[in-house]
């Protein structure tokens, strides 16, 4: 089925202006999703190494205090003198004293400190002898130290307080290099867990840290402190075992039907992992943002397309159908007229007494003839100044587009303002490092006392060189962006051309309009071989037949010119509507024609004595040869 130039019209406008727009919203959406899910997972990661390093340094730090504590000498003479079955001794009162003393010192951030025999039996506290004969010959920390390393890193839940402890062991050689003992600490975890859980990214973002065994131990939800288990939680189990296994990543899962994007880094010295976790929703939203407002704009961008191209196809198609309903209905007239004409012709020949009378209707047909082809000529005319009307309309949209160029290109510009801001960024970056370095510096000057300090400056200049590489590859990312923007104003022009061609369409139209008027034109030439005929047959009667015989060749030629111009007005129907259009010249359901009576003959014989006296001459218009090859480019 043949689509109407409306249609046409429509169809071909909303494709151009929908395409581009979905292929530019669509990369553009899919370009910030991901780049936001990369920096979204680098920065879980990158926070979660920095806390991973910190919780490090504690624990490497409560180490070397136990570490320290064995090879006070008032504590190894305590071991030495337990070893030797002296309990409650001097050297063992004499070394309670000393712990706490020391826990003292450390405003109480131990909740004990002790010294158990190698039967792992607790001989002296710091706290006054509570912990005093209680066996912890168990617990993994003090086995670890009787084989003789000092460790840290087990997490518990202190049965005096009930709040989180970091318990660490280190063995009690005496002069000789033999146990005799082991040191034992605990130190409150609440400041470890309250940095760890306290961390925040974005609104929904937190940390949280789990043992060797899975378990959880520093989390922004209390009681899940050493009563979850990582390992167990559906969805989590897949990254959680990573993390168990000392592994550094970032990964997305979901909890509990939400979905999270987690980044974790392990603690060597304890065997813990530290995770931090977002939700997917909450970093994704400048891309779904992103994508709102691109689908307005294609919304709004259609809209106008849609009521744009409507308005000018149908300025365009409305007017051309109704001239091409005026002409078919001017052609049909015509083609009656010259079956009347051929019928007076055949009775003219007759008799030279009927000739007379057929002049008369031969006469009345001709002005009726002229009137046709005058008004066939002002149609052609109204065609000509619609078809100026729709230049006019395809010029302005032709400004609209103009008009989408000129955003287009506001946008680009947009994009390399916003290249400028990821430059700023990257200059910060750069400044960052340098400070770091400079801090560096000076706590390798410290000595001993800023070593803590050099590696988390080290920390700092490894974020800061990090924070470049991302402005970097944030602004390759804007860069792709203006070329895609660019090549979307590349095919915005192409959609503008398309209109241009619209408007060669239009052109070629009007000069089917003036071939239809040149056609009436012809018409008129017909006419004027009738007229001649008709003066020639009141002149001579002898030649009657003759002058017959001409009008009969005439009639047929006229009627076949307006079975052309009927074509071309189907034709052009076909065009517009999109519809095939029956012919309705020489139909066969046509009514048949009917010979003129005597009282007709009598008007021709008047008409063609007036045509003699008024000796009026027809004078058509220089004619154009038409053919259905005219619109083969249409």
């Amino acid at each position: 089925m043949k689509k109407s130039l409306r249609f046409k019209m429509m169809a071909g406008g909303i494709i151009a202006v929908f395409v581009p727009l979905l292929v530019v919203g669509g990369f553009s959406a899919y370009k910030s999703m991901s780049a936001l899910e990369e920096s979204a997972q680098s920065q879980s990661m990158e926070v979660a190494k920095g806390l991973a390093n910190m919780a490090n340094l504690v624990v490497q730090e409560e180490m070397k205090i136990a570490a320290q504590i064995a090879v006070n000498d008032s504590v190894i003479q305590a071991a030495v003198a337990n070893n030797q079955g002296r309990k409650d001794s001097a050297e063992a009162a004499k070394a309670a004293a000393e712990l706490t003393a020391l826990i003292r010192q450390s405003g109480n951030e131990y909740e004990t400190i002790y010294i158990a025999g190698t039967d792992g039996k607790i001989f002296a506290d710091g706290v006054e002898g509570k912990y005093k004969g209680i066996d912890v010959s168990d617990r993994n920390y003090i086995q670890t130290a009787k084989s003789g390393k000092v460790n840290s890193g087990a997490v518990m839940l202190s049965k005096l307080t009930g709040k989180p402890v970091l318990m660490s062991g280190a063995p009690v050689y005496s002069k000789s290099k033999e146990l005799i003992g082991v040191v034992g600490t605990a130190v409150n975890a609440d400041f470890l867990v309250d940095k760890v859980a306290g961390t925040k990214l974005g609104k929904t973002g937190y940390g949280f840290a789990v043992d060797k065994t899975g378990s959880v131990i520093a989390h922004p939800k209390k009681e899940f402190i050493l009563a979850l288990n990582a390992l167990e939680q559906e969805g989590m189990k897949e990254f959680s075992k990573k993390m168990v296994a000392g592994e550094t990543g970032s990964e997305p899962y979901t909890f509990k039907g939400v979905k999270k994007m987690a980044g974790f880094a392990p603690v060597p010295l304890a065997g813990w992992g530290i995770c931090i976790t977002q939700d997917y929703n909450e970093f994704m939203a400048p891309a779904y943002h992103l994508m709102g407002v691109i689908l307005v704009i294609g919304i709004i961008f259609l809209v106008i397309a849609v009521v744009s191209v409507s308005f000018f196809a149908r300025g365009i198609a409305l007017p051309i159908g109704h001239v091409a309903n005026d002409l078919g209905d001017a052609s049909e007239q015509v083609a009656a007229a010259s079956s009347q004409v051929a019928a007076a012709s055949q009775s003219l020949a007759e008799g030279a007494s009927e000739q007379a009378s057929a002049l008369e209707e031969t006469s009345s047909s001709l002005e009726e003839m002229s009137s046709m082809t005058k008004q066939n000529a002002d149609n052609a005319a109204q065609a000509r100044a619609l078809m100026g009307e729709a230049k006019q309309i395809v010029e302005r949209v032709d400004g609209q587009m103009k008009n989408m160029v000129t955003a287009i290109q506001e946008v680009t510009r947009s994009s390399e303002e916003t290249g400028k801001i990821i430059k700023t960024i990257d200059e910060i970056a750069f400044q960052t490092n340098l400070l770091a370095l400079n801090a560096a510096v000076e706590a390798a000057r410290a000595g001993e006392a800023g070593a803590g300090f050099a590696v988390v400056a080290d920390e700092v200049r490894n974020l800061a060189l990090r924070a470049a590489d991302a402005a970097k590859n944030t602004s390759n990312l804007i860069e792709n962006t203006i070329v895609t923007v660019k090549n979307s104003r590349d095919l915005t022009q192409k959609t503008q051309d398309a209109f241009k061609e619209n408007m060669e369409i239009a052109g070629k139209i009007s000069q089917l309009v003036d071939e239809i008027a040149a056609a009436s034109s012809e018409q008129a030439v017909g006419i004027g071989q009738i007229g001649k005929a008709v003066a020639e047959m009141d002149k001579v009667v002898q030649q009657t037949a003759a002058n017959a015989e001409e009008s009969a060749s005439a009639a047929e030629e006229m009627n076949a010119q307006a079975e052309q111009m009927n074509g071309y007005v189907t034709n052009l129907l076909t065009i517009v509507d999109g519809t095939a259009v029956q012919q309705s010249v020489h139909n066969d359901d046509k009514p048949a024609v009917q010979k003129p009576g005597k009282p007709m003959i009598k008007k021709i014989l008047h008409a063609g004595s007036d045509l003699l006296k008024q000796n009026r001459p027809i004078r058509p218009q220089p004619t154009i040869a038409m053919a259905k090859s005219g619109f083969k480019d249409f």
